[in-house]
């Protein structure tokens, strides 16, 4: 009786467990799933990247186009004061205002109607410029600024010449003025426009998060970036021809300011994003 059962038992041994053929052919299954399965993520994540680059280039021309080439476009071509491959500087006007009434030798007041505190300009250099009256040409004092301060009595003066009908305007928009005798000669006449303004530069430099790149900047902070080495700006003249460099008897003479660059991603999979960014000055 027993062995039977023994038999049975060996039986059962000999049908158990996987042979040396089974066991290599599930392995190299295994692999070629791994296999599979691997190329996929990494072609996944590459094409994840390649979007990053896409959605990032698209962000730094976008940057460009609506922060850097508005403020220039908003210039006229008398506010341009340096014009390099790498390096433009403009007068960005940070308040703008009209002539009331002379009360004095060197003595105005004045009506601001247009003042942008938060210009974000890095450098303490202002400067002060002042056309005739109801004109559009100015003359520019660089390192200089004149002085103001609210007054009642402008206000008045200012309301009575006919400043601010609808009665909006706030009291410290109201100023009197004093000092312009000393740098442009004479005190200016009602009706005469005048601004204050700082410098703004916009240069192309080497990013510090980005080797290998390039960042435009804004006062010196990076404000588009990464962009492929080689950007550089140009300058269209009246003439027609196109400049790399305007010496600064000829900086007037400049019509339009242009951009040429590439935007890449960080992760430099993405397609390149050629810009040719034009920026014409304001007549």
């Amino acid at each position: 009786m027993s062995r039977p059962r023994r038999r049975r038992v060996v039986a059962r041994r000999r049908t158990v467990g996987f042979t040396l053929t089974e066991v290599l052919v599930a392995l190299v299954g295994a692999g070629l799933l791994g296999g599979v399965l691997m190329a996929l993520v990494v072609s996944q994540s590459r094409f994840h990247l390649r979007n990053e680059d896409a959605v990032q280039a698209a962000q730094t021309t976008r940057a460009l186009f609506d922060g850097m080439g508005a403020e220039i476009r908003g210039a006229a071509a008398d506010d341009l004061l340096s014009a390099t491959p790498d390096t433009v500087s403009i007068r960005l006007p940070v308040l703008r205002a009209v002539v009331c009434d002379s009360v004095g030798p060197g003595t105005a007041d004045i009506f601001v109607y247009d003042s942008v505190p938060a210009t974000n300009l890095r450098s303490p250099w202002r400067g002060t410029a002042l056309s005739e009256p109801y004109g559009a040409a100015f003359r520019y004092e660089d390192g200089f600024t004149i002085a103001s301060a609210v007054s009642a009595v402008a206000e008045s003066s200012c309301r009575a010449a006919g400043a601010d009908r609808a009665g909006l305007a706030l009291p410290r928009w109201f100023r009197r003025t004093s000092g312009w005798a000393g740098r442009f000669g004479a005190t200016p006449r009602r009706g005469a426009l005048t601004r204050i303004y700082g410098r703004l530069t916009y240069s192309i430099r080497s990013a510090s998060t980005e080797p290998g790149a390039v960042a435009v900047r804004r006062d010196g902070q990076e404000f588009a970036t990464p962009l492929a080495p080689g950007a550089a700006f140009e300058y269209e003249m009246d003439d027609g021809s196109t400049r790399a460099r305007v010496v600064p008897a000829d900086l007037a003479q400049v019509r339009e300011v242009r951009l040429v660059a590439e935007a890449i991603g960080r992760n430099r999979l993405g397609d390149v994003r050629r810009i040719v960014y034009e920026m014409p000055f304001r007549n």
